[in-house]
């Protein structure tokens, strides 16, 4: 789905450039979305990276080509909005995490999302390592997120869990299907015998590759 979307909207570019493809160039960037990726190699080393165009300022840093964040769209953090003084530091709910797991696994993962961003993480990283789940299940398990005591789930607990969540939560909205207003945890491992696999979450067209 994402790269059929990718290739009508290069197509549209096309189009629109009346054959001028340096044109495309000269265009400002104002794509707004967050990308995260997660490696992990032979020699045990992982890297987690979450990069984050934020709303989008239109500024991307010359020669280096990737946009400057200016985090505003992260309520939570951000509680002076667009008033942020100067020559202050923004913060940031992006999260990249590496875990060293009891059994000698090595697990690199991230998300995007904005304020969902710390739910999301927080309940793969339980599942992984309270609830012994394989990387697998702990990204694909319904998720949860509450703020402002509201609540957000995706609608596929079990009914007994279900039927507590409502009745913690009276205001609360349940989600037909998983979406990816709860993030999209990218997830990679090796595992304590040298073996690699990795979850690229459906919520936000992830994709996991094992390279030897």
């Amino acid at each position: 789905v994402a790269l059929a979307e990718a290739g009508r909207a290069t197509s549209e570019a096309r189009r629109r450039s009346g054959g001028d493809l340096a044109g495309l160039a000269a265009g400002t960037l104002r794509q707004r979305g967050t990308t995260h990726i997660s490696v992990v190699d032979a020699a045990g080393t992982a890297c987690a990276v979450t990069i984050s165009n934020g709303e989008g300022n239109g500024e991307p840093v010359d020669g280096f080509g990737f946009m400057l964040n200016n985090v505003l769209g992260e309520e939570d953090v951000n509680t002076a909005g667009n008033g942020w003084p100067l020559d202050t530091r923004l913060s940031s709910m992006m999260c990249p995490t590496i875990i060293e797991m009891a059994d000698g696994g090595l697990v690199a993962l991230g998300s995007g999302g904005s304020n969902r961003i710390r739910s999301a993480i927080g309940q793969v990283v339980a599942r992984l390592c309270l609830d012994g789940q394989d990387p697998r299940g702990a990204v694909d398990a319904p998720r949860l997120h509450v703020e402002r005591d509201h609540l957000d789930f995706e609608d596929r607990f079990d009914e007994y869990v279900r039927q507590a969540l409502c009745d913690a939560f009276p205001d609360h909205r349940a989600w037909p299907r998983p979406d990816l207003f709860f993030g999209g945890v990218h997830l990679a491992r090796r595992d304590a015998d040298g073996g690699f696999d990795g979850v690229g979450d459906a919520r936000r067209d992830g994709v996991a590759v094992v390279v030897d």
